[in-house]
């Protein structure tokens, strides 16, 4: 008896995926410790202003950031 072949997500067509409600994994290449290490860098450098100071700063970037 022949082994049977496994079927991956790559051999569904995205129809056929999608009717099955079956989603390919997310891949994502920066990983939540390089996140967690980038923030607290952005945080150490703004230490130095208060609460009110900081989110305006905060808020400011991402106006930036979504430009």
């Amino acid at each position: 008896m022949a082994a049977a072949k496994k079927l991956t997500l790559d051999d569904l067509s995205p129809e056929t995926r999608r009717k099955l409600g079956v989603r390919r994994p997310r891949t994502n290449q920066f990983s939540k410790d390089a996140v967690r290490t980038h923030a607290l860098k952005v945080l150490a450098e703004i230490a130095s202003l208060t609460q009110d100071q900081r989110r305006r700063v905060l808020d400011h970037a991402l106006r930036v950031n979504a430009i």
